[in-house]
């Protein structure tokens, strides 16, 4: 969709001579966050689930986003994250906890489920830091799609090629066709979603919200299926749910001192503060 899209808008951030080029440094931000989130992060993500069983890659991977999200950040933005927001990744993390012990399934080798499980959630985080900077330099939500999808794709193809000439190969059978096409549909809506806030907001922020994803799943099964959620999981639910509202109050950009708080504009890394002009009208503030 994203490339019909770039299409018909006449693709001018992917050509060279034109003077709406992309540049070949955030081209390769993109196509490295494609790669690393859609097979480094899932190639990891199944590993859990073989390792550590369900519940602990659930936990494992959305802690790993969450905390990625926050040194990721700091590390490459220099978006230092404020108390409230350290507090409530923690009250989210002790919550992953307990809904990684209701869930259940838990394997022998659950540790090494809960690394390769981190390990994945850890990519996720620096698949949107990477977006990040290139969506606060050229706000293109289509070709940053586009490009992001490229990265993941082409790895992807050349692995199942390579298993399908091996032999290595298993049947599809239509009905599961269509489920995954209706996945990647609704995948498209989350990456689009994702791209637009972390053009607006910082990672950390991004990755901290999105664990309210549980917190719907769990509400979902509820009113549609009609489960019922242990005390583990209800406790688990309640502490991601409270760690999200904490980690969103925020101090003011500026304490009685004068000085700019930590994660306002004068904290972010040079090349990002620079592009943000781009991406926003000077003096409207974010």
């Amino acid at each position: 969709m994203s490339w019909f899209v770039i299409a018909r808008q006449g693709a001018h951030e992917l050509r060279p001579a034109s003077p709406k080029f992309l540049t070949w440094r955030l081209i390769g931000y993109l196509l490295i966050a494609g790669g690393v989130s859609s097979v480094i992060g899932n190639v990891l993500y199944f590993e859990a689930l073989n390792a550590g069983g369900l519940g602990v890659t659930i936990g494992a991977v959305q802690a790993g986003s969450v905390l990625g999200g926050l040194w990721i950040g700091l590390l490459i933005l220099r978006e230092r994250p404020w108390r409230e927001q350290l507090l409530g990744a923690a009250t989210i993390v002790t919550g992953l906890v307990f809904i990684g012990l209701a869930t259940g399934g838990i394997l022998e080798l659950w540790w090494l489920g809960l690394l390769f499980g981190a390990g994945a959630g850890t990519t996720y985080a620096l698949a949107n830091t990477l977006s990040r900077i290139v969506q606060k330099a050229r706000p293109l939500l289509f070709v940053a799609l586009a490009l992001s999808s490229i990265g993941g794709l082409v790895p992807l193809t050349v692995i199942v090629a390579v298993r399908w000439g091996l032999g290595d190969s298993l049947p599809v059978d239509a009905p599961s066709t269509g489920a995954v096409l209706l996945a990647g549909v609704a995948n498209s809506v989350a990456l689009a979603s994702l791209a637009l806030a972390v053009r607006n907001t910082e990672v950390a922020t991004v990755n901290t919200i999105s664990s309210a994803s549980i917190v719907f799943s769990f509400i979902g099964s509820v009113v549609i299926f009609g489960e019922t959620g242990s005390l583990p999981m209800i406790v688990g639910i309640v502490l991601v749910t409270a760690g999200i509202i904490i980690a969103q109050v925020r101090r003011s950009r500026r304490d009685p001192s004068g000085t700019t708080a930590p994660g306002s504009r004068a904290s972010v890394a040079p090349e990002a503060a620079e592009v943000a002009e781009v991406a926003e009208p000077a003096g409207e503030p974010r």
